[in-house]
């Protein structure tokens, strides 16, 4: 008997430690604080279509600032952001484009130019996020029409990454990165995300992410999660581009990522991430197969104020 009850407190005691090691993911937004965000973005690109290598690239540092506003008796919180700065460089076949929000109007001689428009209007533009009352995105509002001020032709290209329902998305998907379930050092879980690139062009990942644990960074201590992808595929929707894709076989050659997570705060302070995507697409035009090959770079980096 005495033996089974020392047991017993061994096993109790003996769970302890994991459950008081439990942490939580807990988004916070404090009434009437403000934060500014800083989002690198750099993409490199070759696909070799029918023998012939098509070279893309492209960095962005979007500057903005958030306003966090007051909840209604419905639990609605509106945050309203505004770009407060905004550099693209794009390379593209050798034709170079960049565009900076300090000098909206320096334009060049590419024929890219055509996206200036649409960069102009972005750095000026003030968006509002609502979210309910258990912090999801519940619709994204803009104070104007970008799509519609661009000229007809170029609509089709850029609708859907200005589409609400699509930006709506996008942002509970990145909110979603982290689970909702309290964790210990080592757990994972797992997540299918899509990104869209416009003109209907769609490529989904599968990507695991795992706590570490805490790290401490600039006086604070902060809970890391890192992340590795494992699947990725590429798709063409209601795309108004003159091709089709029957189909792609598509790998994650490099991938990884860290989130850091600051719980008194209730929000991500920094994130880097990257992924490089390798392997085949065969696109269909006029009924004839084009098999091509694709070596895709891309990172990113967020943080936080």
């Amino acid at each position: 008997m005495l033996r089974r009850t020392f047991a017993a407190v061994c096993i109790v005691f003996g769970l302890s430690p994991v459950a008081i090691a439990q942490v939580k993911f807990e988004r916070k937004y404090p009434e009437g604080a403000t934060r500014t965000v800083e989002i690198k973005n750099k993409l490199e690109q070759r696909l070799t279509l029918a023998g012939m290598d098509i070279d893309t690239g492209s960095n962005t540092t979007t500057v903005s600032k958030s306003t966090i506003g007051k909840r209604d008796v419905g639990g609605m919180l509106r945050v309203h952001e505004k770009i407060e700065s905004l550099q693209i460089s794009t390379d593209v076949i050798g034709q170079n484009y960049s565009f900076d929000s300090a000098n909206p109007d320096n334009a060049g001689s590419s024929p890219l130019e055509v996206l200036r428009p649409v960069h102009k209007a972005i750095s000026q533009r003030t968006s509002t996020t609502v979210l309910d009352k258990d912090n999801r995105v519940y619709a994204i509002e803009f104070d104007q029409d970008i799509v519609g001020s661009l000229p007809p032709e170029v609509q089709p290209l850029l609708k859907a990454q200005f589409d609400q329902e699509n930006l709506k998305k996008a942002a509970n998907q990145e909110f979603d990165q982290l689970t909702s379930e309290p964790v210990n050092k080592g757990d994972s879980w797992q997540r299918t995300s899509t990104i869209n690139f416009g003109a209907g062009q769609i490529m989904t990942f599968q990507t695991k992410f795992t706590y570490e644990g805490t790290v401490e960074k600039q006086g604070r201590v902060l809970d890391q999660i890192t992340s590795k992808t494992l699947a990725v595929d590429f798709a063409l929707q209601d795309s108004p581009l003159p091709f089709q894709v029957k189909g792609s076989e598509l790998k994650a050659d490099e991938s990884g990522s860290v989130i850091l997570f600051d719980r008194e705060r209730g929000h991500v302070v920094e994130s880097n991430a990257k992924v490089r995507v390798t392997g085949d697409i065969t696109f269909v035009v006029n009924n004839m197969e084009l098999p091509s090959t694709l070596d895709l770079k891309m990172q990113s980096s967020v943080v936080v104020k």
